[in-house]
């Protein structure tokens, strides 16, 4: 039996990360078997990576169109603030389904500003992304600068159930592989992120398509706003803070490509659970908080050299023969 190694290769650089974790997660588990291998251990650290996860979602469908959205995180936290003034303060009678589902309509139009920048006035994403970063940052302290820990309808805080928020998640990630890989709107994403004008020429509108995108990527920032709510149940003003820079290297980690136009969204799962095994083996080695923050850093710059390494493979690989 013959193999093909060009296959083989491809294989593993598209599916680098799976093999990161694989590797990471033996080497912890051989360091610290008692907590590693215990299965509240993964279930934990799956559950409590999860309103990221809709951050690492939102981010890969910006930069699989060609963009980058910096806002996510802080938006997030204004959604999550907004909301929880709404159902607890503002309108504290509003049906649990409309309660639900207020973080993701928020989101939504959040994420349609920066979509409308972008797509329609054609603006550079990560300045428009930038300002908006700032403006949500302190429009959250505006809304409420403290904390609110009570007077939540009792199913919205469904996300703190690790029974109900992971098959949700696991859903919401094999939905959002499927409509990329097997319908006409994630065909005009990856079109657009590859190539803009030859879309245009194809009659694609690209303005029109960033808009969407961007929009819904503000959608899975209101489900993570959402989902954080549920899972620390309260509101802090710091919700979201410093996640942006984990969504992007989850994205990265993932497969998602700088250059836009190419990426999976399974594979940005496994970015996802990469990040969460790292902050797990760091917590099961009493790691300084101050030094988490460093290595987050890190992780951020292994992520664009993984990024980097992983393009000049694939096209070295995928070269026709001489």
């Amino acid at each position: 039996m013959k193999f093909d190694t060009k296959k083989i290769q491809l294989f593993v650089v598209n599916n680098l990360s799976w093999f990161l974790i694989i590797a990471f997660y033996l080497t912890f588990a051989a360091l610290r078997p008692t907590g590693m291998l215990s299965w509240s251990t993964i279930v934990f650290m799956i559950h409590s990576s999860i309103p990221l996860g809709f951050l690492v979602v939102g981010e890969a469908l910006c930069l699989i169109v060609g963009g980058l959205d910096v806002s996510l995180a802080q938006m997030a936290g204004f959604v999550g603030m907004l909301s929880a003034l709404v159902v607890t303060q503002w309108a504290p009678g509003l049906p649990g389904i409309v309660a639900v589902f207020l973080p993701v309509i928020i989101g939504l139009f959040m994420g349609a500003i920066n979509g409308f920048f972008i797509g329609y006035q054609k603006l550079n994403p990560f300045l428009v992304t930038l300002g908006t970063f700032m403006g949500f940052e302190a429009g959250t302290l505006l809304l409420h600068s403290y904390p609110i820990y009570s007077g939540f309808p009792e199913n919205y805080l469904f996300g703190g159930n690790s029974t109900f928020s992971i098959p949700i998640f696991v859903g919401v990630i094999l939905l959002m592989a499927f409509l990329l890989n097997h319908s006409r709107a994630g065909l005009y994403i990856y079109g657009v992120g590859g190539n803009a004008q030859s879309s245009r020429m194809l009659g694609v509108n690209p303005g029109h398509v960033r808009f969407l995108t961007f929009t819904l990527a503000g959608g899975f920032a209101g489900l993570s706003g959402l989902f954080y709510t549920g899972f620390l149940n309260t509101v802090p003003p710091s919700m979201g803070d410093g996640d942006i820079f984990l969504a992007f290297a989850g994205a990265i980690i993932g497969g998602v490509s700088l250059e836009g136009g190419r990426g999976s969204m399974t594979n940005a799962f496994a970015g996802l659970i990469f990040l969460a095994l790292i902050e797990a083996g760091l917590s099961m080695f009493n790691v300084d908080p101050n030094m988490r923050r460093a290595t987050y850093g890190i992780l951020v710059l292994f992520a664009i050299i993984i990024n980097r390494y992983r393009s000049n493979v694939r096209d070295r690989l995928l070269q026709p023969a001489e």
